[in-house]
């Protein structure tokens, strides 16, 4: 069956097209969005695991995948796949907006395998760019992110909820995960402020066009 996306309640039905990414149901364009301007996506369908255990960096080597050393760092897999190191012994994959990280770990069963725990990681993601995301995340955030280096795993709060943000180059914009219970009421902070810069609500397929 079919998993819905925890922000797909916040778009409405006649003004955007749906689909499947990934099983998932989720906003995939918008019917009328303009080109310029501030904008805020939902991501929550691209797939994500968790792997823990002390030889997950030999086994995830492996399987073609290099995770990054320090803690609460972002390392590039593949075609825009991450693997994050969220703790000691915690690492993080999530995949490209194409779905394309290859090996199969995100179809492998929960459980162990061999000495490593692979676990599911629910959560809600969304992009939010455009000229003025700078004014727009230090208005919600206690952090000054822009003193914050590209692939850094931001633990922070975002509009009085938890939140991890990663600040992405080349535009600049920012992807943002929370978890499901929080996700509702940050995207529609989000939404307001984005609006009020007159920017523009965009489905997954809408914001991979503006950053391919």
């Amino acid at each position: 069956m079919s998993k819905r996306s925890p922000l797909l309640s916040a778009f409405d039905k006649t003004a955007y097209e749906f689909g499947e990414i990934s099983d998932m149901a989720i906003a995939l364009r918008a019917k009328n969005s303009p080109d310029s301007g501030n904008y805020l996506a939902d991501l929550s369908a691209l797939r994500r695991r968790l792997f823990v255990g002390r030889s997950v960096p030999e086994w995830l080597d492996g399987h073609g995948v290099t995770v990054p050393e320090k803690l609460l760092t972002c390392a590039e897999i593949h075609n825009g796949a991450i693997a994050v190191r969220l703790h000691r012994q915690q690492y993080l994959l999530i995949d490209s907006l194409d779905c394309t990280l290859s090996e199969g770990l995100f179809e492998l069963e929960e459980g162990r395998h061999d000495e490593v725990l692979v676990l599911p990681y629910e959560a809600a993601e969304m992009a939010c760019g455009g000229p003025h995301i700078g004014a727009l995340m230090a208005e919600l955030c206690p952090m000054d992110l822009s003193m914050v280096d590209d692939g850094t795993w931001i633990a922070t709060r975002l509009a009085h909820c938890e939140a991890a943000i990663r600040r992405i180059g080349n535009p600049l914009h920012y992807r943002i995960v929370c978890s499901p219970a929080d996700a509702q009421f940050l995207f529609g902070v989000l939404s307001q402020v984005t609006r009020e810069r007159d920017g523009a609500i965009l489905g997954f397929n809408d914001y991979r066009d503006r950053v391919a």
